[in-house]
């Protein structure tokens, strides 16, 4: 009890993030990767500079404007404005903002033009991650109108035919291999679609393969792999946990006197009458056939019991819906608490040794298997 209202205190500190929570965490951590490549540019104009292709006061006035727009839109994003605009992640304004920081220091320095290409390309990848083809499309239009513009600017300051020759050259170059960004672009953002689509799929059979079809609720493989991880759970605590394997008494002969989908609704009416009586941490699922398996966490063998002899009572008062009258439905379970060291298949033996007790001893009973002193004793509740 303490436990649970200790665990109840706790929960609201250590919750999970929100759904916007996790989405602003990050667009934080794609704005780090792109702050990290204008950092990179910075670098490379810093070099340039060391061999005279860009002078220092360009050098100094491109790292002014890099640091301005690094701690605007880090602030942007700490305070949360960026969560009032269409497009949270402000990719459009990032990558814009990247490509005039380059093209002002393509207009001061022509020579740093050999850097401009790439980076100009690596800017406008960004926002291929996240832009349609045709935003992306819009956005490269732009950049290319906006470089043009740059290069007729300084030819009517300069009137250089030299310097006008290689712009223009420059810019046959980036128009001719845009068009095929733009198209991988596309590709890229099919294949995230596809891969999104592919992992719900995925997660979907993988949801199936540890359910029942015909209950809902667990399979054989789902309670092997529900039973592992309690298994290290208790390694790791100390918790107890305790495993009820649950019989139903003579099912056979609702398939013999009916038919198997008779059968069948006898296990729905039965699951859902189970699953009514779990608390949120218990396990339960179909082992197979007419045999089900009750986990239950931070449970001793004494509070499986007393847990067991309540499914046992309920069970024997449930109205099943038949053709006609018969018995009334009852269940034989064994009770087994988990032991340090222990494996799997020993626990669920034990458990199934008290199941097998319990219907030699006249069936709708519960049964118990533990250790005292070493010496195995079987215990139960009377009916």
């Amino acid at each position: 009890m303490r436990h649970d209202i200790a665990k109840s205190m706790l929960d609201p500190i250590f919750a999970a993030p929100t759904r916007v929570e996790s989405k602003q965490r990050l667009r934080l951590r794609r704005f780090a990767e792109a702050s990290t490549f204008s950092v990179i540019y910075l670098l490379l104009l810093a070099i340039f500079h060391a061999q005279g292709k860009v002078d220092r006061e360009t050098l100094f006035e491109a790292c002014a404007i890099v640091a301005a727009l690094i701690f605007g839109f880090f602030f942007i994003f700490h305070l949360g404005l960026n969560l009032r605009l269409p497009d949270p992640s402000l990719t459009v304004v990032q990558v814009l903002a990247a490509v005039s920081t380059m093209l002002f220091v393509f207009y001061r320095a022509p020579e740093s033009r050999l850097a401009f290409t790439p980076c100009f390309f690596i800017a406008l990848m960004f926002g291929m991650l996240r832009c349609s083809g045709a935003k992306l499309a819009v956005l490269g239009l732009v950049s290319l109108s906006a470089f043009a513009l740059v290069i007729w600017h300084r030819y009517r300051g300069s009137n250089d035919a030299e310097v006008l020759r290689l712009d223009i050259l420059h810019f046959v170059v980036i128009a001719t291999t845009f068009p095929w960004l733009v198209f991988l672009g596309g590709r890229v953002k099919r294949l995230q679609r596809d891969l999104f689509d592919m992992n719900i799929k995925l997660e979907d059979i993988e949801q199936k393969a540890y359910q029942d079809d015909l209950t809902g609720i667990h399979n054989r493989r789902g309670l092997l792999v529900a039973m592992e991880d309690s298994r290290r759970r208790a390694n790791a605590t100390g918790e107890p946990f305790s495993i009820c394997m649950i019989d139903l008494d003579l099912f056979k002969r609702y398939n013999d006197e009916f038919d198997h989908l008779t059968g069948d609704r006898v296990l729905q009416t039965f699951t859902q009458a189970a699953r009514n009586g779990l608390r949120s941490a218990d396990v339960f699922g179909r082992y197979g056939g007419d045999e089900f398996v009750q986990i239950l966490p931070q449970t001793a063998l004494s509070g499986a019991m007393l847990d067991a002899e309540r499914l046992r009572d309920r069970i024997s008062m449930l109205d099943v819906p038949l053709p006609r009258s018969m018995d009334q439905l009852t269940v034989s379970i064994g009770v087994a608490q988990y032991r340090s060291g222990e494996t799997i298949d020993q626990i669920f033996a034990r458990a199934d040794e008290a199941l097998y007790r319990a219907k030699q001893m006249g069936r709708n009973r519960v049964e118990c298997c533990c250790t005292i002193g070493g010496i195995a004793e079987s215990g139960h509740t009377p009916i």
